[in-house]
């Protein structure tokens, strides 16, 4: 008798356990749900923001190889063009 009344006591823990990690993982996954959607509109906040500012930064200068290449770009761009014609 008092074998069975351990089995079922044993099976009544195995199944409230079993339940108990399904309700865990639950919360877990709604949690992260909406650390995702907040992140998603956190991003989205940061991005309007930084589109809709005004730049006060001053725009910083172009080393003398950025400078040439912005130069040879142009002047690609201006033979491209007179050959079109």
């Amino acid at each position: 008798m008092s074998s069975l009344f351990k089995l079922i006591i044993v099976v009544c823990l195995l199944a409230l356990a079993i339940v108990g990690g399904i309700a865990l993982f639950s919360v877990v996954a709604a949690l992260f749900k909406w650390l995702v959607i907040l992140g998603v509109i956190a991003l989205a906040g940061v991005g309007a923001y930084k589109l809709l500012s005004k730049s006060d930064e001053p725009r910083l200068e172009l080393s003398s190889a950025e400078a040439e290449m912005l130069k040879a770009e142009q002047m690609l761009a201006e033979i491209r063009q007179k050959q079109l014609k």
